[in-house]
């Protein structure tokens, strides 16, 4: 099986304190590591901006979480006397690396939020709510020890200023004995007399011991943690009420309820809970919140009723959201709510309405999209008009898109490009085959088309640009594509001119469908037998090879055809899968013996001449 992740948290690895510093190393698996009873896993989105964030990020955690730790060691240790090496030289690490790292936390926290807000634009489905998750937990641990942050740097220092108290612990190893003043009055219980212990009071191993075991037995309470813990807390409080007026803390609080319910918002979507959704987009007091909702519901295609409700009785702000999600339904029972949204002040929701009024392939939506909506001054207004005329699937506005292929307007080619793979047909895969040959800025974009519409034309589309291109970047798209979706056999190149597909594997029978150079037809099987044909001045002995083709004849009642070929006629290609790590796949020549790794045109892959 091949796994092709694009998008989406792919991968995770634990994180170590090794992957804080190196020079960390020794401290790696001892009560001071943070990761010792715990395994943190550092989630790979294949976005940049975000994994170079979240590894920041937890960086930046599990070096507070050491500075921590050797805090309170080290104060415990002084306690109860024991020496603190370790705790020492970790302190002069941490004396260089915390300074640069406390410096980064406000950023760091304000970017995690820029993050969270961001990630329903950059990612799609599932992965938002995975991306959101991880986001919304390194957001929670920054809150937890930005505060303590200061507390935890000073204990450092005290730690390597009193280095002489915590290396020796002299006040506790050593106890001073005060001499005896006066002889201690011992009673004998036979005869009752005062003695003088001369020899009893010189034990002092005896005193000395008693001491030492009732200083280790405080060893056991470890009080150093809740009064360190409790003052670095009473210090931040104390600090935060110097430094944030009333109105910034009302900010705190607002941004916190924004943050809770984003991560509500993507949890529900990803649990696919569109009950829980409508309820946040009902009665959520943040709007944006509520315009989240919205769009989760439209990306699940449910909540109709909800969502129209939102589009009568909410503010501007949720408004758009509302009539994006409902024209992701397309849902003929909003039929009303598109033709209203058509005159709405807001080019966005203008947009979005002639896009749903397309989806519910309503004839008069159609003359709408035609009059008014291709004719706006506006390009989001073209380009939504462009998708919802798509959907009609009409012959005839095959030549609408191919006009507005030629705009000025980057935005209206892109939304043709759209047009012309939700339409899907034959003739306009055909343009934008035409697209990818004759225009190199948009020959990803129309690739990537492409590979949206799901039907085997589609895949003929695919090869025959493979076949047809020598760029290295369009050449691995075309094959991540290809693996994708899953388009694993042989194919048929036809290699002459003017030729006919026959109903049976003869010569003579009768022509199923006309077939010309370069046109590709899926293989099914072949015949047991070897034929003699005439081509030209020779007589050719080889099988017939039954294949799957797009009908090329007027009226045909299907898309395809199927019949037989002479295989000298054609040329075999193979997409085979190798292997199941997600990376490997081949795409073969089987005449030529030419063959190409699909996610990386210029690997070689080593293969028998004969498969």
């Amino acid at each position: 099986m091949v796994l092709v992740l694009l998008i989406g948290c792919s991968t995770a690895r634990p994180y170590q304190l090794t992957d804080v510093s190196p020079r960390y190393q020794e401290y790696q698996g001892t009560d001071l590591d943070p990761h010792k009873t715990k395994q943190v896993l550092v989630p790979v989105t294949n976005n940049r901006k975000y994994d170079e964030f979240i590894q920041e990020a937890h960086r930046t955690i599990a070096l507070l979480e050491f500075g921590e730790n050797v805090a309170l060691r080290a104060d415990s240790k002084k306690t109860v006397g024991e020496p603190a090496n370790q705790e020492m030289q970790a302190a002069a690490y941490l004396e260089e690396d915390l300074p640069p790292i406390i410096t980064k936390l406000p950023g760091l926290v304000q970017t995690n939020q820029d993050l969270i807000e961001s990630t329903p634009n950059d990612f799609d489905g599932p992965a938002i709510g995975r991306v959101t998750y991880e986001l919304g937990n390194i957001l929670d641990s920054l809150k937890q020890y930005s505060p303590k942050a200061i507390g935890i740097q000073n204990a450092i220092r005290n730690i390597r200023s009193d280095s002489a108290n915590y290396a020796k612990g002299k006040d506790i190893a050593d106890p001073e004995i005060n001499p005896v003043v006066e002889d201690p009055i011992i009673i004998d219980d036979k005869k009752d007399k005062p003695k003088k212990p001369e020899k009893i009071i010189t034990k002092k191993e005896d005193v000395g011991s008693k001491i030492s075991i009732k200083r280790l037995n405080r060893k056991t309470k470890v009080t150093g943690k809740a009064k360190v813990d409790e003052q670095i807390n009473e210090l931040v409080k104390k600090e935060e009420e110097e430094v944030f007026s009333d109105e910034e803390k009302k900010d705190r609080e607002y941004t916190d309820q924004i943050r809770t319910g984003l991560v509500k918002v993507f949890q529900w979507e990803y649990y696919r809970n569109s009950k829980n959704l409508e309820k946040i987009l009902a009665t959520h007091p943040i709007p944006r919140v509520r315009s989240a909702a919205a769009l989760a519901l439209g990306r699940l295609k449910a909540g109709r009723v909800s969502l129209q409700t939102a589009i009568d009785r909410d503010g501007y702000q949720v408004r758009p959201a509302a009539y994006k999600a409902l024209s992701d339904l397309g849902d003929k029972r909003s039929l009303s709510y598109f033709i209203a949204g058509t005159k709405a002040e807001d080019p966005e929701v203008i947009a979005v309405s002639y896009e749903g009024l397309g989806k519910t392939r309503d004839p008069a939506g159609r003359e709408m999209i035609l009059t008014t909506g291709l004719a706006s001054e506006y390009v989001v207004i073209v380009s939504g008009s462009l998708r919802g005329l798509a959907y009609h699937k009409l012959d005839a506005d095959v030549e609408v898109f191919d006009k507005f292929l030629k705009s000025n307007e980057q935005e209206v080619k892109e939304a043709a490009l759209e047009a012309l793979a939700i339409h899907g047909s034959r003739e306009s895969l055909r343009i934008l085959e035409r697209v990818v040959a004759e225009e190199p800025n948009l020959a990803l974009l129309a690739v990537d088309e492409i590979s949206k519409n799901p039907t085997l034309s589609a895949t003929f589309a695919l090869i025959r640009l493979n076949e047809a291109q020598t760029d290295e970047k369009l050449g691995k798209r075309i094959g991540e594509s290809l693996l994708r979706r899953k388009a694993f056999g042989k194919y048929a190149i036809i290699l002459v001119e003017d030729d006919y597909l026959r109903a049976e594997p003869n010569e003579r029978s009768r022509p199923v469908s006309y077939i010309k150079n370069k046109e590709i037809g899926l293989i099914l099987s072949e015949t047991k037998k070897e034929f003699a044909v005439r081509i030209g001045e020779d007589i050719l002995t080889d099988k017939y090879i039954q294949v799957k083709m797009e009908s090329t004849l007027p009226g045909a009642r299907g898309a395809f055809v199927t019949g037989w070929i002479f295989y000298p006629k054609l040329d075999i290609i193979e997409v085979k899968q190798l292997g199941s790590d997600g990376n490997s796949g081949k795409y073969s020549n089987l005449k030529k013996g030419k063959h190409n790794n699909l996610f990386n045109p210029i690997e070689e892959i080593k293969v028998p001449k004969k498969d």
